[in-house]
């Protein structure tokens, strides 16, 4: 996709086209941030074997060939294709007022079952029982605070 100034995409994790996310994956996925300016529009391929949705972190849009309204806190699914079609709305809210956010979210289906509670998404609900297990036991490890990735010089200052 050419570089074009009312769109900036970022692969989280993943891969979106030819490039590839810093996130490493067990399964096939794409895990991109897009940010539209305000009344843009972009259609981009999409492996037809991968599932798609979008999560809009804020700002509102449409998406799909029905443009589809999603508002901020909103879920799309789309349906079978190889091309997913985004419009941000000409006026945003003040969230949306650099931009439309939107996460987009998809991969290759694995078919296993799932079974979740609470914050664990395994497999059976034996797993699941394990999983509390091994959380009330501490054997789910620690990040101490100093090793937090995201945390910059900006976030010590409100520690002192």
């Amino acid at each position: 996709m050419a570089p074009t100034p009312w769109l900036r995409l970022r692969v989280i994790a993943g891969e979106f086209g030819d490039h590839k996310g810093p996130g490493v994956t067990w399964t096939p996925i794409s895990y991109v941030h897009a940010t539209l300016a305000p009344g843009s529009e972009v259609t981009t391929s999409w492996p037809a074997d991968f599932n798609a949705l979008a999560y809009v972190l804020a700002g509102r849009g449409t998406v799909g060939p029905e443009s589809r309204p999603v508002d901020e806190g909103q879920l799309a699914v789309f349906g079978p294709g190889d091309a997913l079609t985004l419009r941000a709305a000409h006026r945003q809210d003040y969230h949306g007022r650099t931009g439309w956010e939107v996460l987009l979210i998809g991969g290759l289906p694995i078919r296993e079952p799932i079974a979740r509670y609470g914050p664990f998404v395994m497999n059976t609900k034996a797993e699941i029982l394990q999983a509390f297990e091994d959380y009330q036991a501490g054997r789910l490890g620690v990040v101490e605070p100093d090793q937090v990735p995201h945390q910059t010089a900006a976030d010590d200052a409100l520690d002192q």
